[in-house]
């Protein structure tokens, strides 16, 4: 079974700052109130993920997790009621460290990505590049995409081009 993608963006802060260098990692991520998700950051040819999701905050506080999670769990994320856990922390020079755990709701979308490797754009590699291209799929195409209110009626036939997308603010003690 092949993999779909997610994105978690946000910003790590203390005392109202961006917190630069912070490390996030996702712990986990329950769909259908409390079902997990299986998440990594990379599949072997067979669709089993590998690997854990991590982020490291740049100058400002923000940062960008990508991570890959199997269509298999398309049923424990149709009903809009995602969450993920995310862990972070800032270490000091001395091993010492603050931190803290954060939630945020992840939302069901179209996966870009797929829709980018059949050739719509290409975009840089920046954050705001990839939204962009997400907002000229949608402005471009939406007349293509199936009826909907929150969530499509009729799910495509693969449960493979579905992603996961969220923001997260976490605050550090």
């Amino acid at each position: 079974m092949a993999t779909n993608t997610g994105i978690i963006f946000g910003v790590v802060t203390a005392g109202g700052s961006g917190v630069p260098g912070a490390e996030l990692t996702l712990n986990f991520i329950f769909g259908d109130g409390s079902a997990q998700i299986a998440t990594g950051t990379s599949a072997d040819t067979g669709g089993n993920l590998l690997g854990y999701p991590k982020a490291t905050t740049n100058k400002d506080g923000k940062f960008v997790m990508p991570f890959q999670w199997s269509g298999v769990d398309i049923a424990k994320v149709v009903d809009g009621t995602v969450t993920a856990s995310i862990y972070v922390a800032q270490w000091y020079a001395d091993n010492s460290h603050r931190y803290t755990n954060t939630r945020c709701k992840l939302f069901l979308g179209l996966d870009l990505k797929k829709l980018i490797q059949v050739g719509f754009t290409d975009p840089t590699g920046s954050a705001s590049d990839f939204v962009n291209c997400g907002k000229d799929f949608y402005a471009s195409y939406r007349d293509m995409l199936p009826s909907h209110g929150v969530f499509p009626t009729v799910m495509p036939l693969s449960t493979e081009v579905w992603g996961l997308l969220g923001k997260a603010t976490a605050q550090l003690p």
